[in-house]
């Protein structure tokens, strides 16, 4: 049975096939010319059917490409398959240009990485216009100013017809999509409208990539922010329990040191080769640096941070305790040092009973040097000091600098420790009156002369030697003769004419000659024992305090 007009459209018959039934037929050529344009209305409807089925095909997977090193190789390998294309690349906004990201049947590198002006090129005509553009010969264009380095890349491609869509989404311009042959051609407005289609799928999936890429970085970060707090809770519970449990510096150091990949050291002032190092402050006072030796893992730094501020309390707990502690044992020590009381112990006051310790009481708060076995309090504006030092090495090595202070000892237990408190402030009060400030002087130097200086001043020295001495040392003055050292000299050798004479080196004669002058001065009363002791005891303080006035010597 022959075929009719519809039976060879619907088996899709080819144009030869359907002229040649028309010869058969003998037909007019209108229906054969009828038939072949129903044929190629079909054929083009089946193809736009094929493309509007890959679109579909292509926009599904490039909304499967979430990231955007997958998504945009992608996109230009649609397009070149789409487009029968022999290049595609794509090119995305960035800082005011176009950078060319992919691309797809490139012959070389070049074409990677170009900057292209928006004001130049093809590439600037779609940006600008937000419109397609082409051209059937770019190397030979004259229509738009090219660019050196993109022509370079054209001619290494060998590009010759080329079209341009741009990437646009909701108004804004993304970039650029193009597709390119190696020969001169045209491109029709369906390739046109083809390639347009494809640009807004893939404008879409890009900006859904980029959100997506954004989202997933913010969290990755928001997860390693809660794997950070998670962390930093748990060192802040560990680091909290050594402390609160009255834990010491070094057991903080030490569980610090465990969750750390280095050793943790706490330092003055880090040296060079640290590589990390955190501030240890707690307001305006500066305890030192914490330092991580070796090298640092990731969360080292963060945990440097974190134990920072608990070594700065676990200090300032540590001082204050001790600063607590220091007080206690100096009120004791004054107690003990002060009232008849047995209590409070020795070791209360942090003494050893079984050990000797010298006494030292320094006027005012001047710096004391450095005494082993030290023991330091205030007491009426005065330091006492207990010490394990020898007395007589303390007064010898007492720097110039010091404050004036008065030594006794060596003392063991209580009672000893009070009757040297007293001796060795009756020994600085005596030090005062005499005027050598700065100095340090044992009880057993200055003897009974501290007793007797502890209650009387420098000025009552002067006046009990002017009333008892004055006319003696005026008439000292007066003839240049030393009447004051033949008195001393002559009562310390018990009265004795002769032992005084040669310890004066003088004539016995010339000794009775000025005894006769003192004894014209003072009245012969003067030598019995009474009243010879205290002119006596008068001249060796007044020797002791320094000169009153007068010459000396003779």
């Amino acid at each position: 049975m022959r075929e009719t007009w519809l039976d060879l459209l619907l088996r899709d018959a080819d144009p030869d096939e359907l002229q040649r039934h028309g010869r058969e037929l003998d037909t007019a050529d209108r229906e054969t010319a009828q038939a072949l344009r129903l044929t190629m209305v079909l054929r083009q409807q089946a193809q736009r059917a094929a493309e509007l089925a890959a679109l579909n095909d292509i926009a599904i997977r490039l909304a499967t490409r979430h990231a955007p090193d997958e998504l945009l190789p992608e996109i230009v390998d649609q397009a070149r398959r789409v487009l029968g294309a022999d290049l595609a690349y794509l090119g995305l906004l960035e800082d005011g240009h176009l950078r060319l990201k992919v691309t797809s049947g490139a012959l070389t590198p070049e074409l990677i990485g170009v900057v292209i002006p928006l004001s130049v090129g093809l590439a600037g005509e779609v940006i600008e216009h937000a419109a397609p553009r082409w051209t059937a010969d770019y190397q030979a264009e004259r229509r738009f100013r090219h660019d050196d380095i993109a022509d370079t890349a054209a001619r290494a491609e060998n590009m010759r017809g080329l079209l341009g869509v741009p990437l646009r989404l909701r108004g804004r311009v993304l970039g650029a999509l193009f597709v390119g042959k190696r020969q001169e051609r045209d491109f029709t407005e369906h390739e046109v409208t083809l390639a347009s289609a494809l640009a807004a799928h893939a404008a879409i999936a890009i900006e859904n990539a980029n959100a997506i890429s954004s989202l997933n970085a913010a969290n990755d970060q928001l997860a390693r922010r809660t794997e950070e707090l998670e962390q930093t809770l748990r060192w802040d519970q560990r680091l909290t329990r050594v402390v609160l449990t009255g834990g010491s510096v070094e057991e903080l150091l030490a569980e610090i040191s465990s969750m750390a990949r280095g050793r943790v050291r706490f330092v003055t002032e880090p040296s060079d080769d640290v590589t990390v190092a955190r501030p240890v402050v707690a307001g305006d006072r500066r305890f030192g640096v914490l330092v991580l030796e070796g090298e640092p893992a990731r969360d080292d730094q963060l945990l440097l941070d974190r134990a920072a501020p608990a070594l700065a309390l676990a200090l300032l707990a540590e001082q204050a305790t001790a600063e607590a502690s220091r007080r206690t044992r100096a009120a004791s020590l004054v107690d003990l040092l002060t009232t008849t009381s047995e209590r409070p112990a020795l070791w209360q006051a942090g003494l050893d009973p079984s050990a000797q310790y010298a006494v030292l009481v320094a006027s005012g708060r001047a710096r004391l040097p450095q005494l082993p076995g030290a023991l330091v309090a205030e007491h009426g504006g005065r330091l006492l000091v207990v010490t394990t030092a020898d007395p007589d090495s303390i007064r010898r090595d007492w720097p110039g600098d010091a404050p004036t202070a008065g030594i006794a000892g060596p003392a063991r237990g209580q009672a000893e420790l009070q009757r040297c408190f007293h001796a060795a402030r009756q020994t600085l009060r005596a030090l005062e009156v005499l005027g050598r400030n700065g100095e340090a002087a044992t009880a057993g130097q200055l003897g009974l002369y501290r007793i007797l200086l502890d209650h009387a001043g420098r000025r009552d020295l002067a006046e009990a030697f002017e009333h008892a001495l004055g006319p003696v040392l005026a008439e000292e003055q007066r003839r240049g003769v030393p009447l004051v050292e033949t008195l001393r000299v002559f009562l310390d050798h018990g009265c004795r004419p002769r032992p005084a004479a040669t310890a004066l080196a003088i004539h016995v004669n010339t000794l009775y000659q000025r005894l006769a002058t003192v004894d014209r001065l003072l009245g012969e009363g003067w030598r019995t024992p009474q009243r010879a002791l205290e002119l006596h005891m008068l001249l060796h303080l007044t020797e002791a305090s320094g000169p009153l006035g007068g010459p000396e010597g003779g």
